[in-house]
């Protein structure tokens, strides 16, 4: 077998597609195709920056961001340059022309492994002998999409997909559930779970909270102003790109903004807060979604507050989830009241509730339905 993947550009941040085919490479060919967008670029800088880092990455083999996962995980790591959502005759051949020079030869059974559907453009391309949708979220609610052509891309694809798995059970509906299977995030248990030693740039000598991530709209950016106020005593991290103007809001003494570090550092700063918290806006995109941390917060055995959203709910407790700005406010005061003993048994809990959630269990699970649905096909 081998796997050609359309997903997000490698190594800019640990998407759960990441997580399981850098395993998957490590017994299969695994191709990986850098993101081909979900709404056309308009004439503005971040737009214009991002058009240029293509181009460059396609001539030049540029590495834009730092890696957050490595590049020798996967056998060839293919940068289009193709226009979104092409719907321009003259744009659209071209697509098909230079994609068409960067793909590799089918060597083995080949299965095309899809995480953005606007990746149905080029399927006629890929002499695909099985079409995987990986939907890890609602891109009828997310951010900076065109959510119109994407629905329809999305529609195309869930047609020829010989199968889906979804990353959030409430979306199962919208699917065909004859091919349709519920297949949560998982979580390098090794990684989170193995001691490590507390960073420079955390303060060990106070409380402290933490988040990473991107800084976008998502965020909510008044309930943490008003938290780090409310609390000066305690120290807020937050690592990740600021991806929006409300991220400037973030002014607070006792706040600090550090870069985002690859993906493996991450725990090196989680293990050492006294609180991970996931502080969302109540929108349609944070109900549908599934973040990757809260798993590795649990991981890490690190107490964790969250927004009220499905997926967290799932892991309350030992998550604790807070409503409003009180709540916040309670939860956290509770957390920091906790004994050695207290600390060490909400780690024991929390171990306990992603005990059976490595990535490569999921990975394990991927394969085997893999060779049943060839099988059958055999019959």
């Amino acid at each position: 077998m081998e796997f050609l993947v359309f997903g997000e550009d490698w190594g800019r941040h640990p998407s759960s597609s990441q997580h399981l085919l850098s395993l998957i490479a490590k017994q299969y060919p695994v191709y990986w195709i850098n993101s081909i967008g979900l709404r056309q670029p308009q004439i503005n800088i971040t737009d214009l920056k991002r058009i240029s880092e293509k181009i460059g990455a396609f001539l030049f083999s540029a590495n834009t961001r730092p890696n957050t996962l490595s590049a020798a995980a996967i056998k060839k790591e293919i940068k289009p340059l193709v226009w979104p959502l092409a719907t321009n005759p003259i744009i659209k051949y071209f697509n098909h022309y230079l994609l068409t020079k960067q793909l590799p030869a089918k060597k083995h059974f080949r299965i095309v492994w899809i995480a953005l559907p606007s990746a149905v453009d080029y399927l006629d391309l890929c002499q695909a002998d099985m079409i995987i949708y990986y939907c890890g979220d609602d891109f009828s609610a997310l951010s900076g999409v065109d959510h119109d052509k994407t629905t329809q891309a999305e529609l195309a694809l869930i047609d020829q997909a010989d199968l889906i798995y979804l990353a959030n059970q409430q979306l199962m509906q919208r699917f065909p559930a004859s091919k349709t299977i519920y297949l949560p995030h998982g979580v390098d248990l090794n990684l989170f779970q193995s001691p490590t030693h507390c960073p420079p740039a955390i303060q060990q000598d106070r409380p402290c909270i933490g988040f990473y991530g991107s800084l976008n709209t998502w965020i909510d950016y008044a309930l943490l102003d008003y938290l780090a106020k409310q609390r000066p005593n305690i120290q807020f991290y937050f690592i990740g790109h600021k991806e929006c103007r409300q991220a400037e809001l973030l002014q607070n003494k006792n706040i600090q903004i550090l870069p985002a570090v690859p993906h493996h550092q991450l725990v090196n700063y989680l293990q050492h807060w006294s609180i991970a918290i996931l502080p969302f806006v109540d929108n349609r995109q944070i109900q549908a979604c599934n973040p990757l941390k809260l798993r590795e917060y649990l991981a890490a055995g690190c107490p964790v507050i969250s927004s009220h959203y499905q997926a967290a709910n799932d892991y309350a407790p030992p998550v604790i989830i807070a409503n409003t700005p009180q709540q916040w406010l309670d939860a956290i005061d509770h957390i920091l009241q906790f004994s050695s003993e207290q600390r060490a048994l909400y780690k024991q809990s929390a171990h306990q509730r992603v005990q059976g959630e490595s990535w490569q269990q999921r990975v394990e699970q991927i394969l085997n339905q893999i060779q049943t649905i060839r099988h059958q096909h055999h019959k």
